[in-house]
């Protein structure tokens, strides 16, 4: 089956691309920039054209992915020419416009199915991600639409059914007056002219998470971000709401009218109901998250420590000599590296020892011990793992073994050749405190 992406060579396009390929799909992606598409059709092994009416020919599937602002004359370029028996798809974050579309241009017998799926091109799978189908009734009862659903729910995805204009009405809340809010937020502080970094030394925790959502938006693409403003048809009265509520709280700070100011988060808090305390509980979750992690990596200083990079997977492994402001200084292999708290996380302690059994060259050191008979040895293997990465080898009990006693090989490791002699000295003392003796001396 061939899934051909208008727009594939970027962004949700791309991604949709790389997974669909790994899921056995023929893809053709379509981009206008020459280089990028040689080099995502070497990348992904999908065919490249410049060619959007060529690609919607050849698709069985076929998928509109371009940025919102020319989605529905794309829509109109290419509608025409996907095929009698196919499946026509957008995967934009409005829904009215390219579903008024793409039902107007798309030929009879062509199955259309408006798609948002609730996620960005850096999400690993679609598991547990929510996807929303806003097809009419009519394509409902198309098989294409079953099979599409059993594919998202198959890869785990959650998946919400709703009509176009009623995903631009909560769209307009959840991405819209979100985006707004935390944009004219940025927008003030720099009014205001901030020091965004130097105000994060006196921040409460709720402070540095309205910083980190702010960055965090307007940090991304802005032409995206000015599409979803401009193109949902909902955004002018949900502007018009919020703009209308920050003047009444301004008029009421401004006359000093405490029980009116008072009123007005009561009536808010009445309107989230238990949402309410459910959100105070998440938030303590994220500004207790934010802050067992700091204190984590405060513990580690002078210890070994592996950290994950959480955009590329790439692993920082080395002592974590010091924290200075943001930023991790660690000693990685004699050198001084330094890097940004925010783009790792720190192992913990079984994560970072399966690594290193992957990653490191690991030594080991074969020693027999001693013991009576009557003595369990996985109890002592039990008691030897809290201070020793070790194995037991073999468990003899009988000819050149002492009567009443058995021999049990252990095998220590280390991650330093130079580290063995001592950790054998070690291994020894602990064994003679526990009753045990060297079977062979040296």
């Amino acid at each position: 089956m061939i899934v051909s992406i208008i727009g594939g060579t970027d962004g949700l396009g791309k991604w949709f691309a790389r997974f669909l390929k790994s899921r056995d799909f023929d893809v053709v992606v379509t981009g206008r920039d020459v280089d990028k598409g040689r080099n995502v059709e070497k990348e992904l092994g999908v065919t490249f054209t410049r060619d959007n009416i060529e690609a919607a020919k050849k698709g069985d599937i076929v998928i509109v992915a371009v940025p919102i602002n020319v989605t529905e004359s794309v829509i109109r370029e290419v509608a025409p020419h996907v095929r009698e028996g196919s499946l026509f798809m957008d995967i934009t974050s409005i829904k009215e416009i390219p579903a008024k579309t793409m039902e107007e241009y798309a030929r009879e017998g062509v199955c259309v199915i408006p798609t948002h799926p609730m996620f960005g091109p850096s999400t690993p799978s679609l598991k547990r991600q929510v996807v929303i189908l806003t097809p009419s009734k009519e394509h409902m009862s198309n098989p294409w639409f079953k099979k599409l659903m059993d594919f998202l729910e198959r890869e785990g995805a959650r998946v919400v059914i709703m009509s176009p204009r009623e995903h631009d009405k909560v769209m307009g809340v959840i991405q819209g007056l979100t985006h707004y809010a935390y944009i004219s937020l940025g927008t003030t502080l720099k009014e205001l002219n901030v020091d965004i970094k130097e105000s994060r030394k006196y921040a409460s925790p709720i402070y540095e998470l309205m910083i980190n959502i702010i960055g965090r938006i307007i940090g991304q693409n802005p032409y995206l971000y000015a599409d979803i403003q401009m193109y949902n048809p909902q955004i002018g009265h949900i502007h018009e709401t919020f703009i209308k509520e920050c003047i009444k709280i301004k008029d009421v700070v401004a006359r000093k009218d405490r029980e009116s100011f008072v009123n007005i988060m009561k009536e808010a808090a009445k309107h989230f109901g238990s949402e309410a305390v459910r959100g105070l509980r998440y938030s303590n979750k994220a500004v207790g998250a934010i802050i067992e992690e700091m204190e984590k990596l405060e513990e580690s200083i002078g210890k070994e420590v592996a950290l994950k990079h959480i955009y590329t997977g790439n692993i920082h492994y080395g002592i974590l000599k010091d924290i200075v402001d943001d930023t991790i200084v660690l000693s990685k292999n004699g050198k001084e590296v330094r890097i940004n708290i925010a783009n790792v996380s720190l192992m913990g302690e079984e994560e970072l020892e399966e690594w290193k059994k992957k990653n490191l060259n690991r030594y080991f050191y074969d020693i027999s011990v001693l013991f009576r008979e009557s003595v369990d040895e996985k109890i002592i293997l039990k008691l030897l793992k809290g201070m020793f990465d070790v194995e037991i080898l073999d468990v003899y009990q009988k000819e050149k073994v002492e009567k009443g006693f058995k021999s049990i090989t252990f095998r220590i490791y280390s991650y330093n050749r130079e580290e063995l002699p001592k950790l054998k000295k070690h291994f020894l003392e602990v064994i003679r405190n526990i009753g045990g003796k060297e079977r062979y001396k040296e």
